[in-house]
C-alpha cells in the first residue's frame, strides 16, 4: 500500500481511508468499463471472421 494514511488517537483517519477505497473502487469501475468495451469489439471482431470464414468456405463449393 504506497499511500500513508494519517494516524488518529484510534488507529488510521477514517477519512484517508475512505479516500482510498473511492480511489480503488473508481479504477475498478474504469478498468472494468475499458475490459467490457474490449471484450465488445473482439466479439464484434470474432463475429465478423467467421462470417468472412463461411463466405469463403461457399466459394470454394461453387
Amino acid at each position: 500500500m504506497a499511500e500513508g494514511f494519517g494516524h488518529s488517537l484510534f488507529g488510521f483517519r477514517r477519512e484517508d481511508v475512505l479516500s482510498y477505497v473511492e480511489k480503488l473502487s473508481a479504477n475498478y469501475a474504469r478498468e472494468l468499463s475499458e475490459k467490457d468495451e474490449e471484450i465488445a469489439a473482439l466479439r464484434e471482431e470474432n463475429k465478423e471472421l467467421r462470417r468472412a470464414i463461411k463466405d469463403l468456405k461457399k466459394q470454394i463449393e461453387e
